[in-house]
């Protein structure tokens, strides 16, 4: 082209790159200012920085945040457009890391200052859980919902203390009240299978599954998860899905995964053990012979000393 534009792929790597240079630069000043709040050498402006930092990637960091925020809390610079922020990034931090004190002194702030507040109100509640107040948390955020029935954090917490009391059926219903709003996370959709498989409501976690895996199709791992589930819940019909999710999850990690070959090894080997069903096509029925040679493969370059074992078990198939 004389005009010297570029074409699609071109301004695609370009702009890939960027990305990747400015995420570089996000790590990297990260780690510089980390390194400024241990060496000792922070002044308020690198404190007040660095929180804003951590909020803005959304980043895990409680313990430096825990004790530098309320560092800067107490040195009286903290300027009044980010007061009330960093308040609660420090009582979420501090909560983290069990330091009470730190998350009661400012909840008490923030109490007073937003006495009405249904956004103090649970963090309050976050509070009463550190402490193992399950009853007294489940009160306050049952309370909190009657204002706001659809607030979508108080209801995740509602969930997590039913789900802390021993309560499953009360953790389904919390989390089935939130994904009625907020269908798209995949987070509280997976907390749902956790608590259904725990219970052995093994149809229940395969649906919760399905949603998984149609918003995220190409992770491998919520592939291996439905068909864990699938195997584990039983039946033929169940087993041969399964044994099509496992295939799956070894071809997305190009045969790298041990879990996902060990899954489908013992499917296929079940599905080949079944009586009184038809005759599988010749390439299915030798999914459990190749499986087994790969992963004898896969262990004898990653761990040969289990290689003896491996092999025992797939002779034994």
């Amino acid at each position: 082209d004389s005009s010297g534009s570029s074409t699609p792929t071109h301004t695609s790597k370009r702009t890939k790159d960027t990305h990747i240079m400015a995420l570089r630069s996000k790590v990297e000043n990260m780690h510089y200012l980390e390194d400024q709040l241990v060496s000792g050498h922070s002044s308020s402006a690198t404190i007040q920085k660095y929180l804003r930092e951590v909020r803005e990637q959304k980043l895990r960091r409680s313990e430096l945040v825990a004790k530098y925020g309320d560092k800067l809390i107490d040195s009286g610079r903290l300027g009044a457009e980010e007061m009330w922020l960093v308040h609660e990034q420090v009582i979420i931090a501090a909560l983290d890391v069990q330091d009470i004190a730190i998350a009661k002194k400012c909840l008490t702030k923030l109490m007073k200052k937003f006495p009405e507040s249904v956004r103090v109100g649970r963090l309050r509640g976050m509070a009463l859980e550190a402490t193992g107040n399950w009853a007294e948390a489940k009160t306050l955020y049952e309370g909190l919902l009657e204002q706001m029935p659809t607030n979508g954090p108080i209801l995740k917490r509602k969930a997590a203390v039913e789900r802390s009391m021993g309560n499953p059926k009360g953790a389904i219903d919390a989390l089935n009240d939130y994904l009625t709003v907020f269908m798209a996370d995949t987070d509280a959709w997976s907390e749902l299978v956790d608590i259904y498989t725990e219970n052995e409501l093994y149809a229940n976690a395969a649906f919760c599954m399905e949603e998984v895996i149609t918003a995220a199709p190409h992770n491998y791992l919520h592939h291996l998860r439905y068909a864990e589930i699938l195997y584990t819940w039983g039946g033929p019909d169940n087993l041969r899905t399964a044994r099509k999710y496992f295939a799956t999850a070894v071809e997305l990690t190009s045969g790298g995964s041990v879990r996902a070959l060990y899954g489908l090894w013992a499917c296929a080997k079940a599905v080949n053990s079944l009586k009184g069903t038809q005759k599988q096509p010749e390439d299915e029925s030798e999914l459990l012979e190749l499986s087994g040679k790969q992963l004898i493969q896969l262990y004898k370059q990653k761990c040969p000393e289990k290689v003896a074992i491996v092999q025992k078990m797939v002779q034994a198939a």
